[in-house]
């Protein structure tokens, strides 16, 4: 198998968010996606099991997980919060070194959200310092952050999208 072909991206995607099309443009970069959506009706321990069920898998596979994409919602319910930072302490161990995890919410989350989506990014950052990994904070619209290559007089059609890079270890 050669090294492209065992790449491998996750899209993990909260109850009442929604997917964002830049999304694609990730998984491109890792062909072999899976997506772990949470349903309005699972609890939160169900769909955390989930998700660490699939990391398992992707684990004793022969494929390195190069991305992972959080999509994030605004609920303000403790263990939701809670799960959300298991999960992504998670997906950090498992992530190839230099991999990239990105959590994302939409653009007009509530500022108290943000600063715990930034603190969990550097908390991540702090504790995954030695693996290189990459954490992204993503607040986007729908529309694709990554700008294909297209005529100038096209690119006024795309959003402006804010990507922060918090920090690489």
């Amino acid at each position: 198998m050669d090294d492209n072909q065992s790449k491998s991206s996750l899209v993990v995607i909260e109850a009442g968010a929604g997917w964002p099309a830049w999304i694609t443009d990730y998984q491109r970069s890792a062909p072999n996606a899976a997506v772990v959506a949470q349903a309005s009706g699972d609890c939160v321990e169900a769909f955390s099991s989930r998700v660490l069920h699939r990391l398992a898998e992707i684990e004793r596979s022969t494929l390195t997980l190069n991305v992972a994409v959080v999509v994030c919602t605004d609920f303000g319910l403790s263990p939701q919060s809670d799960a959300r930072r298991a999960i992504c302490r998670a997906i950090a161990q498992v992530l190839c070194v230099r991999g990239d995890l990105v959590l994302a919410a939409i653009e007009d989350t509530t500022p108290a959200f943000k600063q715990e989506l930034f603190e969990l990014a550097g908390e991540l950052c702090e504790e995954f310092a030695d693996r290189h990994v990459n954490v992204r904070v993503r607040f986007s619209t729908a529309k694709s952050g990554m700008m294909p290559s297209v005529l100038p007089a096209v690119m006024g059609e795309f959003a402006e999208e804010e990507e922060l890079e918090y920090a690489e270890g």
